[in-house]
């Protein structure tokens, strides 16, 4: 097919089978790590066999629980990862397959990547080797983790080979990691829904990756960037997936604790419900009375992100309800206005995950910072001490408010120099890249059989019937 470079004879050996190449030499190398970084939690495999003359007996012991709840939240947090962000990234015209397949990858390689990163950054602050103990919580755990890679997919949606995107889950959770243990346990600041150390984290990262690389998204081919009625409609599913599950992925990791656990619940409910119709009201502001899809698609959202930092303070409902109205305002706006200002200077960002995750993400720190002033809230974390006695630290509301403004400005500068950074590494030689003129087409990594779907054939006179075509009047 004219302009798919893989089906010419110049493509290279690391060109053609570049993931191969350096997937398989990695996974080795992760099944070995895994066997040296991971065991079973002995309470979730407690169980033991017995003789019992010629049979034997499976007994389960007292401290082996299996707590279905545990799993039901695991499967909110999973299928917001899998399906949420994977239908999320359907909207492409070009990319349809790209957008939810290499999500898929994303998931399934960090699902088990996260494992071998906790326990080398655990290794790290503590000095001592502990394997980290596989069970449901883990797996919660490795959602969050995960998230922050997808997160900063979207921001180089469509402009990477895979192998880049291999290289990208590979460095990202370490350094995600390396931010939670810096933000959590020496700044002690908490962050239950991760409004910092996921979205901010995983927006700016990715930013920073498409800075590093070198690209701008205005000198691509105008034609490759547009949506049709049918893709948008898919990555609208990804949306309403995603407003569904918003609460238990905040909520997640409190299991066992079930009146905080139904504290966060309650209070992102309310925030991401308020997001959602403040959104469409925007939308309808900036566009002169019709809704714009993309801010309908992820604006709707960011009650759940502004909301997740502050989500486990005990606060009157008209509070969360407040937050998540600013949060969907000013990210339908910020889609509205500001995303393409940051464009005409270069900023690429292909999804728009600052207007869902970045943005909202560091206003969610700055309302829990300005709650911090309002009182102790030294029931906010029932699982744990007060925020004002954490680690034998004493300290006023004032203190905890600019701790809470260092830990922003901890993620901002983690993310933006280690994105740079992996954004440099990802364009050396040994990853295959993405040309400018290929970006943001499936054609280059899939079997695709309708070449309409390539708008690189049409000047070739290259086009067959497409029933994702959008209709012309």
């Amino acid at each position: 097919m004219a302009g798919d470079r893989r089906d010419s004879d110049s493509a290279g050996l690391l060109e053609t089978y570049g993931l191969p190449l350096w997937f398989y030499p990695v996974f080795i190398l992760l099944v070995i790590l895994f066997g040296v970084s991971t065991e079973w939690d002995p309470n979730f495999a407690g169980e033991k066999v017995t003789p019992d003359g010629d049979d034997y007996l499976r007994v389960i012991t007292p401290d082996s629980a299996y707590d279905g709840a545990d799993y039901s939240m695991y499967m909110d947090a999973s299928a917001m990862c899998v399906l949420g962000f994977g239908m999320l990234y359907t909207f492409s015209k070009f990319y349809v397959w790209g957008g939810v397949g290499l999500n898929f990858f994303i998931c399934g390689f960090c699902f088990l990547w996260v494992n071998v990163a906790k326990t080398i950054v655990n290794a790290m602050w503590s000095g001592e080797w502990v394997k980290t103990q596989l069970n449901l919580g883990e797996m919660v755990t490795g959602c969050y983790i995960t998230a922050a890679v997808l997160v900063s997919f979207g921001a180089i949606y469509g402009f990477t080979s895979p192998t880049q995107i291999m290289l990208l889950c590979i460095i990202e959770p370490f350094m995600m990691l390396i931010n939670e243990h810096i933000v959590l346990y020496d700044i002690h600041v908490k962050d239950a829904g991760g409004s910092l150390v996921v979205h901010a984290f995983g927006a700016y990262f990715g930013i920073a990756v498409a800075i590093g690389m070198g690209i701008k998204a205005s000198r691509l081919p105008s034609e490759h960037r547009t949506t049709t009625y049918f893709s948008d409609m898919g990555a609208m599913i990804g949306s309403v997936v995603l407003w569904m599950f918003w609460p238990s992925f905040n909520g997640a990791t409190f299991a066992s604790d079930p009146l905080l656990q139904g504290r966060i619940v309650l209070n992102t409910y309310l925030a991401i419900a308020a997001s959602c119709a403040t959104a469409f009201a925007t939308s309808s502001l900036a566009h002169r009375g019709k809704f714009e899809m993309i801010e309908i698609q992820n604006s709707t959202l960011s009650g759940g992100v502004m909301i997740g930092m502050i989500c486990p303070f005990h606060l009157e409902p008209w509070i969360p309800v407040l937050i998540g109205g600013l949060a969907g305002m000013i990210s339908s706006m910020g889609y509205a206005k500001y995303h393409p200002f940051l464009e005409k200077f270069g900023i690429t960002d292909s999804a728009a995950v600052q207007m869902l995750h970045g943005l909202p993400g560091v206003l969610g720190g700055v309302c829990a910072a300005f709650a911090c002033l309002h009182g102790d809230f030294g029931y906010m974390y029932s699982y744990d001490t007060t925020w004002t006695s954490t680690a034998d630290m004493h300290r006023t509301r004032g203190q905890q408010f600019g701790y809470v403004g260092l830990a922003i400005v901890c993620t901002l500068g983690i993310s933006i120099v280690s994105g740079i950074i992996t954004g440099v590494l990802m364009q050396q030689p040994c990853c295959p890249r993405v040309h400018k003129k290929d970006m943001l087409v499936d054609h280059d990594f899939w079997n695709i059989h309708d070449h309409g779907s390539d708008p690189r054939g049409k000047k070739n006179g290259n086009v067959m019937a497409n029933p994702m075509q959008e209709m012309k009047a």
